[in-house]
Parts: structure tokens; sequence; C-alpha cells
């Protein structure tokens, strides 16, 4: 019989959390082989698992909530919208648009996760590279020349005149 895995977010504990994180340090050290042991059920660990337990222990250390989802391999749109965070309408004019592969069963459209994450990641480049061409051509037209207190004193003048 087979358990179905559930989301949960787990609440910083920061003494704990710093306690697993020192030890996820020492046991990734090379040639280590990491077994957990938990209700007598050994599962061995591999350092892509050990890499995202020492993630979750860092995170929780600094104060943040840590939210455990497992995600299919296949996505409905819903659950790919969530992901990027937009509307699943948004979603569905963009893969017509064909931004993102998908497929369709039946009447429903199917993504894979490596093919949203991919997108993801391509729309983090580009908002990467945007950015950098907005600071260079600030830089260019010498828009961090300027004194922040010079300017910070030109607007209480400002808007002391309204």
């Amino acid at each position: 019989m087979t358990s179905v895995v559930e989301s949960k977010t787990y609440l910083p504990d920061e003494e704990v959390a710093g306690r697993f994180a020192d030890l996820v340090a020492v046991l990734t050290a090379p040639g280590v082989t990491l077994r957990l042991i938990v209700d007598g059920k050994t599962i061995e660990l591999s350092a892509e698992m050990a890499d995202v337990l020492a993630h979750v222990a860092d995170a929780m250390r600094q104060g943040m909530a840590v939210t455990v989802a497992p995600q299919n391999l296949r996505m409905t749109t819903q659950e790919a919208a969530d992901m990027l965070g937009i509307s699943r309408s948004t979603l569905v004019r963009m893969l017509d648009a064909g931004e993102i592969p998908f497929e369709k069963v039946r009447r429903h459209r199917r993504l894979y996760l490596v093919d949203v994450l991919e997108f993801q990641r391509r729309q983090r480049r580009k908002a990467r590279e945007a950015l950098s061409d907005m600071v260079a051509d600030a830089q260019a037209m010498g828009a961090y020349d300027e004194d922040p207190a010079e300017v910070q004193e030109a607007l209480k003048a400002v808007r002391a005149g309204d």
C-alpha cells in the first residue's frame, strides 16, 4: 500500500536547525555515505538529498519556515500556474503561444515539471539580463555619479516648495 505524501510547512526552531545543519555539514564530507534512520527504517541518502536537508536546516536557522511539497513529474495547468505565481488563464495563453511545451490528455493540458522549471530559469535569466542592461544604461548616462546626500537635499528643497 502506497502512502500519500502531503505538503507540510515546518516552523523554525533555531536550536534544532543549528544542530541539524552542523550534523549535515559533517556528514556531507566526501566519501561519507549518509543513512537516516526513522522508526527503525534505514533510508540511504544521496548527495542531492543531503544538500536538500542542508538547505532546509540553513533556512530554518535563519528563522524562515520551510514547506516541503512533493511535485509530480506531470502537472495540471493550475499546479504549474501556482508554481510560477501566475493565474491559470495567463499560463494557458502562454501555452497556446508555445512558451512552454505541454501535452493534451483529452481536453486537459498536462505539463512536465522539468519544462516548467526550465521556463522559470529562462524567465529569471531574462530578468537578470534586463536589470544588468538597465544598470549599464544608467551608469553610461551618469545616473550613479550623483552624490546621494545632494540628491536628498534637492528633494527636500523641492518638497518644501510645494
